[in-house]
């Protein structure tokens, strides 16, 4: 059981890229869409450490629980916006972009 809540945030961390994906905006900085995605892992490491039960613990150990998980879900957010999300936007995009120019020729 130990085991599950400690790789619980990294799982949870591989569905966030979609939803970073969905509320970032094309013209945001690079800055802004890596402020966006620690929040999003911030948010998500609360609720882990909350459902878990880790923050009734006290303040130092609650907060410390608290880091732990979120770098665990932005880690896996990272390990699979590089490895799998990224990529499949990307094909889509380009996809789109060659669907769109042969509507131009035509």
């Amino acid at each position: 059981m130990d085991a599950l809540r400690e790789i619980a945030p990294f799982l949870v961390g591989l569905l966030a890229p979609p939803l970073l994906i969905t509320a970032a905006r094309a013209r945001w900085s690079s800055a802004g869409k890596t402020a966006a995605s620690l929040v999003i892992a911030l948010i998500l490491g609360i609720c882990t450490s909350t459902i878990a039960g880790e923050i009734t613990q006290g303040l130092p150990d609650g907060l410390i629980a608290v880091l732990i998980d979120t770098s665990l879900a932005y880690t896996g957010s990272q390990v699979a916006y590089r490895l799998f999300w990224k990529p499949l936007v990307e094909a889509r995009l380009r996809g789109r972009a060659v669907s769109q120019v042969r509507e131009r020729v035509s």
